[in-house]
Formats: C-alpha cells, structure tokens, sequence
C-alpha cells in the first residue's frame, strides 16, 4: 500500500506538470520523476533488508551466514537512511525553486528536456488553458483517491485485532 501512496501521488503530480503548457517532460516534472524512483528504490531496500534481517535471525544458519546476512541488512538500511535524507532534501530544494520562480526560465517552460531542438514556449491561449486545468482536475482527482484508499486500508488495518487469541 505504501508502493501505491507513493506511485499514484507522484504520477499525478508528474502528470500535472507534463500536461502543463509546454507539453512535455521538463524541470519541474523530472524532478518529481526523480523524486519518485528514488522512494520507490528506497522503499525496496528496506524490503530487502527486512527479508534479510528475518534470514540472519533463524537459528539453523552458521555463525559467519548469519554475520554477513546481519552486515547485508544494516547496510541496506544505512544506505535507504541517507538515500531517503537525500530524497527528501532534494524534494524540499525543488519546491524553493518552484515558489521562488528559479524554474521560470526558457529552458525549464521550453520543455527543452523532451523536445530538444522543437522547443517552444507558448503564450496562453483558450485551447491551453482547458488542457491545464484538465491536467490539474485529473491530477488531483488521482492523488485524492489513492490518499482515500490508503487512509480506508490504515483505518481497517487498525482496527484488527493484534493477538491472535483475541479472534
């Protein structure tokens, strides 16, 4: 549930951002690209290093198996930590560069990441207008509903009970 929260709240805001005139991949939604493969790496890395945590705790492993796998899920967890600082800091450093218009450049409005040599910057018009607000409506609908989904799935998990002899 967690891959999902992430994922769909970092597509709509992907998707915002590239149905934004300029059409196209450019500073602001690389960013948030960035931002979300890198959760989505660290979230795996914790996975793993909880499935290799569990394996180094079974008592039929030798001494050395046990150490190595001890070293492989600290190590895993070390580098999620500070890939997360990073991630994090590097979120918050993008959005002062959105407030304070550091982004408002030819480069960044031009789309020039996706389109190369055919950038371009428009002036808004009517047709513009409508797909942005379109992006921005299909944007949100999309993070509202998986943050509804995930707070149902948090409410239900919850409310189950913890010790099995309570069923």
């Amino acid at each position: 549930m967690a891959l999902i929260l992430q994922c769909g709240t970092t597509v709509a805001a992907t998707i915002i951002m590239i149905f934004t005139p300029t059409v196209g991949l450019g500073c602001r939604s690389l960013g948030y690209i960035i931002y979300g493969g890198t959760a989505v790496v660290i979230l795996f890395l914790n996975i793993i290093s909880t499935i290799v945590a569990r394996i180094s705790e079974t008592r039929e492993r030798s001494t050395v198996v046990k150490a190595f796998t001890a070293f492989i899920a600290i190590a895993f967890r070390r580098i999620s930590f500070l890939l997360a600082l990073a991630n994090g800091t590097g979120l918050i450093v993008l959005s002062c560069f959105q407030f304070s218009h550091f982004l408002d450049n030819c480069y960044c409005n031009a789309s020039v990441l996706s389109r190369s040599a055919d950038s371009y910057m428009t002036v808004l018009y009517d047709g513009s207008v409508t797909a942005m607000r379109n992006s921005r409506i299909v944007g949100t609908v999309l993070s509202g509903v998986v943050v509804g989904i995930y707070m149902i799935f948090l409410r239900f998990m919850t409310s189950l009970p913890v010790n099995i002899n309570d069923l």
